[in-house]
């Protein structure tokens, strides 16, 4: 049960993160400082993001009354800077509130006691930058992971309300590990910008994970790393219409509002770690007591972690002012079956199950922007997804199947992204019963059973 608040709240919360990888553009981004006589520059960036969620689940004495959660949902100061054409840093703060907030997939995240931990201001990316030319460019330190394409799409331009809750890596329930990861990332492009690259070296898994679950008051731990090996990605796309993204761009945007011309872009990707996690793991005590909280490795056979990811994005702006944007994802995680005999709740929750586990699936989603001005300037984009997920371990289901789908609009009250209003119905529906409410008996749930739950979050983002 722990796993989906938890890990939808790394995941979607600081998970869902920035523009890790890449560079802002100067010229349309926030005041900057030049300095020195070789073009230094230091630039500040200001984002925030609100949301409203209502569900029809998470209140009540069984948990099957209907709530309303607020959430500042993203605070991020980003600063960049330069020495010159090839040398720079850059570091980025997330912060959000402590409030309750449904996470796409079932289950809510609470801070700790409701504490304001959450309101903290924390470290999201924080990397050197070398600009070597068209062909390389890098960046090390704490970045994103050049996996999925959802993970790099900038979390303040998503087209729908939010990124998937199913495309990040399984490490840990924290932005800095399921998203980002110490390493360092190369990026380059050739025939003129269509063809890019991407290709990390991650510190990859890391010791033992814990995570809190509120409903419980208890700390769920997973069991340690077999060995410590790091983890590669690799990314390729090719742009067959106008490039996507400059040689130097590490992310893309779920939308770019017309502003990049005619775009069609594939891209594949991959990824691998040796020894990932222990194959034979079970609580290492009785249910009820403190122990069925901790893991008993119970063999020393191991799994490895491998990921293939394959996506499609096509925009194409009209000649009366609309435009079409269609976007596809798929990505199979696995882990060779380890959940049907990796049993310690920890385990299931975050490593080889959960959201981020083992798993395969895909998303569809599709935008277009109406050729109409609303307001001086104002631009309305309609856009409907789809999600169809199967998952290892969900909630302490296995072999879950999970499908998404949503309903809403955005309003872009500038005609870019800078300040913008979204709306959207989504239902979330699984393919066997599933345990929403009761989080107080994990092992065998009596109330809060579902097959379906409909949430309406409501939103805004601001970009300067």
């Amino acid at each position: 049960m722990k796993k989906m608040y938890t890990v939808f709240a790394a995941t979607a919360f600081c998970s869902c993160l920035a523009a890790g990888l890449a560079l802002p553009d100067k010229a349309n981004a926030g005041p900057s400082i030049d300095f020195g006589d070789d073009g230094g520059y230091l630039q500040l960036d200001v984002k925030f993001q609100g949301m409203l969620d209502h569900t029809n689940f998470g209140s009540g004495a069984d948990g099957q009354a209907s709530r309303w959660d607020a959430d500042l949902r993203r605070a991020r100061l980003v600063f960049t800077g330069m020495f010159d054409d090839t040398w720079g840093a850059k570091f980025q703060t997330c912060a959000g509130t402590s409030a309750t907030r449904n996470f796409g997939g079932g289950g809510y995240e609470l801070s700790k006691n409701n504490s304001k931990t959450n309101s903290q201001i924390r470290l999201t990316d924080g990397y050197l930058i070398g600009m070597f030319n068209d062909q390389l460019n890098i960046k090390a330190g704490l970045t994103k992971i050049p996996l999925t394409r959802a993970n790099l799409d900038e979390c303040f331009a998503p087209l729908s309300h939010e990124r998937s809750s199913f495309v990040y890596s399984p490490y840990g329930t924290d932005a800095t590990k399921n998203s980002r990861d110490m390493g360092v990332v190369a990026t380059g492009a050739f025939i003129d910008n269509h063809l890019k690259y991407f290709a990390g070296i991650m510190e990859g898994r890391e010791g033992a994970a814990t995570f809190y679950n509120p409903f419980q008051d208890k700390t769920y731990t997973t069991s340690a790393e077999p060995s410590s090996n790091l983890e590669y990605v690799a990314r390729l796309h090719y742009s067959f219409l106008d490039p996507e993204t400059s040689a130097s761009a590490g992310g893309y945007k779920g939308t770019y509002l017309g502003k990049k011309g005619k775009v069609l872009t594939l891209g594949v990707a991959g990824a691998y770690e040796k020894d990932a996690a222990y194959k034979n793991t079970s609580p290492a005590g009785a249910m009820g007591t403190d122990n069925f909280f901790l893991p008993a490795i119970t063999g020393d056979e191991t799994v490895d972690y491998s990921a293939w990811t394959a996506d499609l994005f096509f925009e194409y702006p009209f000649a009366n002012g609309g435009v079409l944007t269609a976007t596809a994802l798929y990505l199979d995680v696995d882990f060779d079956d380890a959940y049907k005999t990796a049993r310690a709740p920890g385990d299931l929750g975050t490593i080889v199950g959960g959201a981020t586990g083992q798993r395969d699936g895909y998303y569809v989603k599709l935008g277009y922007v109406l050729p109409l001005t609303v307001g001086s300037k104002g631009k309305v984009q309609p856009f409907a997804r789809y999600e169809d997920w199967n998952v290892a371990n969900l909630l302490n289901v296995d072999d879950q199947g999970v499908q998404q789908w949503g309903l809403g609009a955005n309003y872009f009250v500038r005609g870019d992204d800078k300040i913008r209003f979204t709306l959207e119905y989504y239902r979330t529906e699984y393919d066997k019963p599933t345990n929403l409410a009761d989080y107080i008996d994990f092992l065998t749930p009596t109330v809060g059973t579902t097959t379906s739950y409909d949430t309406v979050a409501a939103m805004f983002m601001v970009s300067f």
